[in-house]
């Protein structure tokens, strides 16, 4: 019953916190094989995004706050001071730790997902109006208890910072299906190779 409701990867985590029953197993294999994606292109999003907004402040084209000139009409194609930042980013390339030479080049050391939010703000503005006038829902309507103890009878602590189940709900099958998933990988790198 459970699997033909109409169930998304958030409502399937909430199902587990509530239950201990992990139904989204596809997310083991990707744990275990694929930090290399969430290295590559996740770090790599924000980090775009940063940079870009970077170059478009030093060039003068993007003024935080000034609704004339917003990030996202900010164009540093030929531009000359965007390319010599990017050079300077680019020369250094694995001889530094990428924050120091994020801090020489942008003035920022640490990842910072605020360019990704401003970029995308006048969407986020239209949505936001759009959804008020139309009267449209945002989020997940709550049709009942879909396990037979809640978060309280299992003694979680969810919005409080910390949720320590795992270790109770653990059983044989999660490690065969975690040990079999990385044997699999293994043996498939291996053959690519």
């Amino acid at each position: 019953m459970l699997l033909h409701t109409p169930l998304h990867p958030i409502q399937m985590f909430e199902l587990h916190l509530k239950c201990g029953v992990d139904i989204w197993l596809s997310r083991k294999f990707i744990t275990l094989v694929m930090v290399t994606w969430v290295k590559r292109y996740f770090v790599s999003t924000i980090l775009q995004f940063q940079i870009h907004r970077a170059l478009c402040e030093r060039t003068g084209q993007y003024i935080p706050g000034d609704p004339t000139r917003p990030l996202h009409k900010c164009d540093i194609y030929r531009n000359p001071e965007a390319g010599r930042i990017l050079t300077r980013l680019m020369e250094r390339g694995a001889s530094a730790p990428w924050s120091q030479v994020l801090q020489e080049s942008i003035g920022e050391a640490r990842l910072n997902g605020d360019a990704l939010r401003d970029y995308f703000r006048p969407l986020e503005d239209w949505l936001r109006s759009e959804n008020l006038r139309t009267g449209e829902y945002l989020g997940w309507s709550y049709d009942g208890d879909y396990c037979k103890f809640s978060i309280e009878t299992a003694g979680l602590q969810v919005y409080g910072g910390f949720y320590n189940a795992a270790s109770r709900h653990f059983d044989i099958s999660s490690f065969l299906t975690i040990l079999l998933t990385s044997m699999l990988a293994t043996i498939i790198s291996l053959r690519i190779r």
